[in-house]
């Protein structure tokens, strides 16, 4: 039985998917939040194996939760599921450690395949092109690596960097992407 935390701000939404996930096979909700820290909170103490995060959060957003989630010392797959998804998004959730994005209106039968690990979907090669194009060498390669499934601590090695400063890395890199100040990334 896979544990999983759903971090969403919306009610509705909260209660839909826990009444669509009971009833699947081989999953349980053992919790459920409406903020990025509520969530992180749940996801540090229960430890669950997945964590589905909305990408758009009233006090930070879903990225840069999944960022801080894969720094814990056993981190739980995180699927990033929104209403907002797209190639882009699914290229700057890989760099956060997102297993996957998944658009709000997918199939359930999608959602449950891919909460399972069944179902890994792909990085399109534009888009990772387009935003490729707008990073230096040194964050293509943690880019690169990142996108092909290169696990989180081999790129850390691979680099020569510690994991937190991998982390650190990784939130410079979506800074970038976003348009933004660098983020704390634990």
């Amino acid at each position: 039985m896979l544990e999983l935390v759903i971090v969403d701000d919306h009610p509705a939404v909260r209660s839909g998917l826990i009444g669509l996930l009971e009833e699947g096979e081989g999953l349980r909700v053992v919790a459920s939040a409406a903020t990025a820290r509520e969530g992180f909170e749940a996801i540090a103490d229960l430890r669950p194996d997945i964590a589905l995060l909305d990408l758009h959060l009233p006090d930070d957003d879903g990225l840069s939760l999944c960022l801080r989630t894969r720094a814990l010392p056993m981190p739980p797959r995180v699927v990033i599921y929104s209403a907002f998804a797209n190639d882009g998004l699914a290229v700057r959730a890989a760099i956060a450690g997102a297993s996957a994005v998944l658009a709000k209106s997918a199939p359930p039968h999608v959602l449950t395949a891919v909460l399972r690990g069944e179902v890994r979907p792909t990085v399109d090669p534009r888009a990772l092109r387009a935003l490729g194009a707008r990073l230096e060498a040194p964050e293509l390669a943690v880019l690169g690596m990142l996108v092909h499934g290169v696990a989180e601590e081999e790129v850390a090695t691979t680099l020569g960097l510690t994991r937190e400063q991998a982390l650190a890395r990784r939130a410079q890199i979506l800074a970038r992407l976003d348009g933004r100040r660098p983020l704390a990334a634990a």
